[in-house]
């Protein structure tokens, strides 16, 4: 068991590193970042380096033979956060600040960030909200935004759902299969590519669409005009490409 307790300024950077095992950030105090792993490896590193804390397995062990490790973090809200793991579940229950995912396997669930990157093979990925940015790479896995993002959305997978509840951000999807819903969305502008899946999108009321749609093998559902003495709040512009699937545009 190691345990270590640093006194940092502001928002640190927190990077892990790890094999396989378990990788969970809580909300701690102002001013520190507090370690805890549970590891039988040898030479695990943890230590500090100015504002940035490094968690670790040992870069001279052979890489299958560092073993696992369950890694418990407590940082201040905000803290920006790089993992990169080959098959470790990652959670935080905190809102932070930059967050950078890598991992083989794995599902990542977050509270928030400022922005957001993952990249994974396989494993689900969950998060609140996202405040500025969303890039979301996947072979295998899903995606779900359960309040909010703003911004840019960017999604590129080969296999997986994609579920936002409410987003003004320019949206950009690329997926060979799967299904992509976003209950509503009050941005400018989005696109969306698929070979295998569908498109159920929510624009709110008063809203003018133009759209831009190309179906090979599908269905556009489209929602009845509104009534002409509306004048229109919002612009938004609508482009999909879809080889099998259908699209569905709703109002809410």
């Amino acid at each position: 068991m190691i345990h270590e307790n640093f006194s940092v300024e502001g928002s640190p950077d927190i990077e892990v590193r790890l094999e396989a095992g378990r990788v969970e950030v809580h909300r701690g105090e102002p001013g520190t970042v507090d370690v805890t792993v549970d590891t039988k490896a040898a030479d695990f590193i943890v230590e500090q380096r100015g504002n940035s804390i490094l968690v670790s397995s040992d870069k001279t062990t052979p890489w299958l033979s560092r073993g696992s490790a369950y890694v418990v973090i407590r940082a201040p809200e905000g803290a920006d956060l790089r993992v990169a793991v080959a098959s470790a579940p990652v959670r935080a229950d905190l809102t932070l600040g930059k967050v950078d995912i890598k991992t083989a396997s794995g599902d990542i669930e977050l509270d928030g960030a400022e922005s957001l990157a993952i990249k994974t093979a396989s494993g689900d990925a969950e998060v609140g909200r996202v405040e500025h940015a969303l890039n979301f790479t996947s072979a295998s896995g899903d995606l779900r935004v359960r309040e909010s993002c703003h911004g840019s959305v960017a999604v590129s997978t080969a296999s997986g759902d994609v579920y936002i509840e409410d987003t003004d951000a320019s949206v950009t999807v690329n997926t060979a299969s799967g299904d992509l819903r976003i209950s509503r969305y009050t941005g400018r502008g989005a696109s969306f590519k698929a070979m295998s899946g569908s498109v159920d999108l929510g624009i709110p009321r008063r809203s003018e669409v133009s759209l831009d749609v190309n179906l090979l093998s599908g269905k556009l559902r489209l929602p009845e005009p509104e009534s002409s003495q509306d004048e229109p709040e919002r612009q938004v512009s609508v482009r999909a490409k879809l080889v099998s699937g259908n699209m569905t545009i709703n109002r809410v």
